[in-house]
């Protein structure tokens, strides 16, 4: 599907729903100012590789540069927001086979330190996407962690999402980092909840299966938009979760997951943040569509490495 770019240009996506076309940097934009008005402060994408952090190679999150005051140490505000750059190598399995895996891309975060918790940090999400953003709720369905039943409340009673839109998934999919009470790294953690955009009928497993689809399948159907960590544990070496001494808030929204759901385009490749560069690789360089979303996933990386002198 074509994409039209500019001031009130519009588009219709598959379901037949007309979008005012925003544009990934309006997106970013509206992000941070949406969260500055409640009270954070905008923080600036930290260097690709943390500094003064030995345990991590590549800036994999927006938490990453927060990690202090995560643990209640050098808090000098008590919410941020940012639109971090990151890598990450931990799925690179997965980039260019699918529309929506990058090893380089952005994340728009929120956080507290010690502030607000889980009622605010998912009703301002959800006022963000639905009304913001314009969403319509009918296409956005919820996971939280299998025994986090604040959380499920919050949604199901306050927030009104139907119980057969919300569901429950263990620590591997609904805790982060993944698994990280069996599994670790060490250091902050928490369940979260993810909040998912479905595409519809047209990528479901139910033309397959007789099993119904919901975000716990990874079809396509249901993608992964935002996913809000309620960060209040500190793993140790062996294996214990200490609470922290404050409970703590670290959302993470992929840029170009968003910018791909609001300009009605499946694939993130096909968004303004990626489609005349993955049109020019492809026409020079001849390459089928999933070689060229893999080798131009690649060269955004390095890119950026280079840029930094890395």
């Amino acid at each position: 599907m074509g994409i039209l770019f500019g001031k009130n240009k519009k588009c219709f996506n598959f379901f037949g729903e007309e979008n005012l076309v925003i544009s990934a940097h309006e997106i970013r934009k509206k992000y941070l100012e949406f969260f500055q008005k409640k009270g954070h402060t905008i923080a600036s994408s930290d260097s690709l590789v943390p500094i003064d952090d030995p345990t991590l190679l590549f800036t994999g999150a927006g938490m990453n540069q927060f990690k202090e005051q995560f643990m209640g140490k050098n808090i000098s505000y008590s919410r941020a927001t940012s639109s971090q750059k990151c890598l990450r190598t931990g799925d690179i399995e997965n980039v260019g086979k699918t529309p929506r895996h990058h090893t380089f891309f952005e994340m728009l975060g929120n956080f507290s330190f010690g502030d607000y918790f889980k009622r605010e940090a998912i009703n301002w999400a959800w006022e963000f996407l639905t009304k913001e953003m314009g969403i319509s709720a009918e296409r956005l369905w919820i996971s939280v962690y299998k025994d986090d039943d604040e959380a499920y409340s919050i949604w199901n009673k306050e927030i009104k999402i139907p119980a057969g839109r919300i569901v429950r998934l263990d620590a591997d999919n609904n805790f982060w980092p993944a698994d990280a009470p069996l599994k670790g790294p060490n250091g902050p953690c928490g369940p979260c909840s993810e909040i998912f955009y479905d595409w519809g009928e047209k990528y479901s497993r139910a033309k397959h299966s007789s099993n119904p689809c919901d975000p716990s399948c990874d079809c396509g159907r249901f993608v992964e938009v935002w996913n809000l960590v309620f960060t209040s544990f500190d793993r140790k070496s062996d294996g214990t979760l200490v609470p922290l001494p404050s409970k703590n808030i670290d959302t993470g929204m992929g840029l170009e997951r968003i910018t791909a759901v609001l300009q009605g385009v499946y694939s993130n490749f096909e968004t303004d943040l990626f489609v005349s560069l993955v049109n020019s690789v492809k026409a020079n360089l001849g390459l089928a569509k999933s070689l060229h979303q893999y080798a131009f996933s690649f060269l955004s990386s390095l890119f950026f490495l280079v840029r930094r002198e890395i």
